[in-house]
């Protein structure tokens, strides 16, 4: 396992986006009012909405791991570790919010590449096809926007 990413949440997203452009960190993705993915010299950080009424409850670390997490999710849970809610299965990883024993909550992920990769491939052929049709040519040019798919343009 090892620090996958830095995750900080805001209630303000856009200001936050805007606040550390002003710092001088390079903006390597974004999706508006959903994700903000920058460059902290060497290591990634994101940023993510909070939605109206959610506790910022998450330390904002991101513990990647190459193993199956929901096998990994039965190993831990058999052995008492608490979790923070089920995994969620997403395009782009699964992910399951870990308790630590001073109480600090953390994501243990696992990446999911492929997925993105052949949606993205998909998207670009979807759009590529429209384009076409709308006699625009057939070059098209694409980012496929999903909450850390960026992630793994990045790495």
């Amino acid at each position: 396992m090892k620090i996958g990413m830095i995750i900080m949440m805001q209630p303000q997203l856009e200001a936050a986006v805007e606040f550390y452009q002003k710092l001088g960190f390079e903006l390597k993705f974004h999706m508006r009012e959903k994700w903000a993915e920058f460059d902290g010299g060497g290591e990634k950080f994101g940023l993510c909405p909070i939605a109206q009424g959610q506790d910022n409850v998450r330390t904002g670390v991101v513990v990647e791991t190459q193993q199956d997490l929901l096998e990994l999710y039965k190993e831990l849970k058999e052995q008492g570790v608490q979790f923070f809610g089920e995994p969620i299965v997403a395009v782009h990883g699964v992910m399951v919010g870990v308790k630590d024993p001073g109480g600090n909550v953390f994501d243990l992920y696992q990446p999911t590449p492929e997925k993105v990769q052949e949606l993205a491939r998909q998207e670009q052929a979807k759009q590529a096809a429209e384009k076409a049709e709308q006699g625009e040519g057939s070059q098209a040019s694409t980012h496929l926007c999903l909450l850390f798919a960026s992630y793994f343009y990045y790495s």
